[in-house]
């Protein structure tokens, strides 16, 4: 596949999509019950026009910024995914190491197939820590004690994954731990040799950070391992309290849809809130994120960081997303895309793609630098130019 030829992340999701068995790419763009909310983030910055500037001197555009202590060529970040195996076998490496390539970063889930350790080196120091509720505390606690011994310097509180969601592609392809496929299925995998060959003879599917009696977890395991440590339905914010009093770094809480969650996150020792439906994938009938973002970002008023995903597929809907109060913006999907398609280097063109239109973007609306970007720069916006600083 001829990646120079990609010009846009849709491009790449075609090609992913060819690439990939049925069973995995519906997996990888489903959502659940319905898929309201997943069409809803889309459809959110579709639905957005932005204001023409002409004119304007853009010799110098610059699109860089600086959020919680790190800086960024380009103000997007890669929003943890789980079992990013299926798409690739170099699975998060990959994706760390296009981050940290293109001067961005990576937030690593406790649901990926490859460890933290291997992660974080991948990403040169440039990642972020998820962390996960799970039913068995030493679980979590293990988890943040690798993060600390590595030098993570911040972490993501999972939020949103409490209770199980019904995501009917799955069911409908039997992609549970182990898979049970039906034979539609069987016959369209082998119709993808290419991907069966890597399956073969990559990396194993197992939850990376997690082990049983200190050896990796089969895949046989797998789904009795979450049956005994996720959908934690006991976490309350107590329990981020807790993790604050315990975390010297910084700690954000991903999952936000509310003010009224944003200033609990606040409350509770947040260094900021990571707005996020989860992809559409856990809790059906929502609005999209960008609808929430600006009360959200209102209600936070520069007290602490405000990072947002969901539906992002173009550069301008960073420009968007910035506009409506975001300090960074993050995507899962496109990077996967990219992954699928061409491993690293696919992930990385997924970047150079989103970098290219951000720029155009930018200098469409009469903006050289990310802190111009405000409401203003949207039809239906506030005229007023510039926007709260960003949260170092």
């Amino acid at each position: 596949m001829n990646l120079d030829k990609m010009m846009s992340v849709e491009q790449m999701q075609r090609g992913a999509v060819r690439r990939l068995p049925k069973m995995v790419s519906d997996f990888l763009d489903g959502g659940a019950l319905d898929e309201t909310t997943l069409r809803r983030n889309r459809e959110a910055y579709e639905a957005v026009s932005l204001r023409q500037r002409v004119l304007v001197n853009l010799e110098r555009i610059d699109p860089m910024t600086t959020v919680l202590g790190h800086g960024y060529d380009v103000p997007m970040i890669v929003s943890p995914m789980g079992l990013l195996t299926v798409c690739h076998p170099d699975a998060d490496v990959a994706i760390a190491a296009a981050a940290r390539a293109a001067g961005s970063l990576m937030v690593h889930s406790p649901w990926s197939g490859v460890s933290i350790e291997e992660t974080f080196e991948a990403a040169g120091g440039r990642m972020w820590e998820q962390i996960a509720f799970w039913r068995q505390p030493g679980e979590t606690d293990q988890h943040l004690s690798r993060a600390r011994n590595l030098g993570v310097d911040t972490i993501v509180v999972a939020g949103d994954v409490a209770v199980s969601s019904k995501r009917e592609r799955d069911l409908r392809h039997g992609t549970a731990m182990p898979p049970k496929p039906p034979v539609r299925d069987v016959l369209d995998v082998a119709l993808h040799p290419r991907w069966v060959t890597r399956w073969l003879t990559g990396r194993k599917m197992t939850w990376g950070t997690y082990a049983i009696s200190g050896r990796p977890i089969k895949m046989s395991e797998m789904e009795r391992w979450m049956e005994s440590n996720g959908g934690n339905t006991r976490a309350t914010w107590d329990d981020v309290a807790e993790l604050r009093r315990r975390w010297d770094g910084r700690l954000l809480v991903k999952g936000i849809m509310t003010p009224e969650d944003a200033e609990l996150a606040l409350h509770h020792g947040a260094d900021g809130v990571f707005v996020s439906n989860h992809g559409g994938r856990q809790f059906d009938g929502q609005p999209g994120t960008l609808d929430v973002l600006p009360a959200i970002a209102e209600a936070v008023n520069g007290r602490g960081a405000v990072i947002v995903d969901g539906g992002v597929r173009r550069g301008s809907d960073i420009v968007t997303a910035i506009a409506a109060g975001a300090d960074l913006v993050a995507g899962g999907r496109p990077f996967a895309y990219g992954l699928a398609a061409g491993g690293r280097a696919g992930v990385e063109r997924v970047f150079e793609i989103l970098l290219d239109e951000l720029r155009t973007a930018m200098g469409s609306v009469g903006s050289t630098q990310i802190s111009d970007l405000g409401a203003h720069v949207m039809n239906g916006g506030s005229h007023r130019p510039g926007r709260p600083a960003v949260h170092q």
